[in-house]
């Protein structure tokens, strides 16, 4: 693990007023840290006796301020096309591949590779920031007595585009919601970025199209990530959660195919060439 980018990124929250563990002691030689314990209560399960709306947006009030910060950026790593099109060849080794035992011809791989440049040149388009990268209903905690949601996991955090945060936490794997309310919340963010005068007045149609292409590079992702989890680190339970990922790139293709020819081409072959196999697997179950 990269400790120092660790202690660099909970000391950049904490100065930045973003509640993240307490840590009182750190020795970088030998990965050791004292965290403080933030309890049991994240996010997903507050969301069973609190406000909901009251929640999203503390959650994404947080967000807004871990965007903003830019000390760091000369520090971090940033999502360039060689992390973002590695993130994707994910799918392909550990979804395509190994998982479901599809052979990839060479016409299997140009269409994914036109559907790579389509949402990795969305992912350039959009301004950057300060990515958390996993901003999700388990990663963001409730603490007694405390009025603001902790953050954790933050390990992993690169400069990046500006939906990426807010895809992980409105087009949640674990918790789920229609796009109706997705986009309320996500119009609350957005409108809190143009007061800050990060963004145009006119953006908000542009920036529904960036959170959904960023959207659908994530999740072609964690199909091959859950995958990876399931046959490498024996963690089967992830693949549950693989109809809910399908979803979510099931709605962006049919939203998109239309006007993004990269898009339509990918669901063609998806729907008829790898849905198949997947609706054999024991893992998949459609509620």
């Amino acid at each position: 693990e990269n400790n120092e980018r660790f202690v660099l990124i909970q000391r950049t929250l904490k100065g930045a007023g973003v509640r993240v563990p307490f840590m009182p002691r750190a020795n970088l030689t030998l990965g050791y840290f004292l965290l403080e314990d933030l309890g049991d209560t994240t996010f997903s399960l507050a969301l069973e006796q609190n406000d909901v709306d009251a929640l999203y947006t503390e959650a994404l009030d947080t967000l807004a301020v871990i965007r903003a910060i830019g000390t760091v950026e000369s520090e971090l790593p940033h999502y360039d096309q060689k992390e973002l099109q590695r993130e994707l060849d994910v799918c392909p080794e550990w979804f395509f591949s190994k998982a479901l035992g599809l052979p990839l011809d060479s016409n299997a791989l140009s269409i994914f590779a036109e559907l790579s440049a389509c949402v990795i040149d969305a992912a350039h388009q959009q301004p950057q920031g300060l990515v958390h990268r996993d901003y999700h209903s388990r990663n963001l905690m409730v603490t007694a007595g405390d009025s603001l949601l902790a953050v954790i996991d933050f390990q992993d955090a690169i400069m990046g585009p500006v939906t990426y945060d807010p895809v992980s936490l409105l087009k949640d794997v674990y918790v789920v919601w229609p796009r109706e309310k997705q986009l309320v919340w996500l119009e609350y963010y957005w409108g809190r970025l143009v007061r800050e005068g990060q963004l145009d007045e006119s953006s908000w149609p542009q920036f529904i199209v960036w959170f959904d292409l960023i959207g659908l590079q994530r999740h072609v992702k964690i199909l091959g990530v859950f995958s990876r989890l399931w046959l490498r680190d024996d963690k089967p339970s992830y693949m549950r959660d693989i109809p809910v990922v399908i979803n979510y790139i099931r709605e962006a293709c049919l939203l998109y195919r239309g006007s993004q020819p990269a898009i339509g081409g990918f669901w063609d072959w998806f729907e008829d060439s790898v849905m198949p196999t997947v609706e054999r697997q024991d893992w998949y179950s459609v509620s």
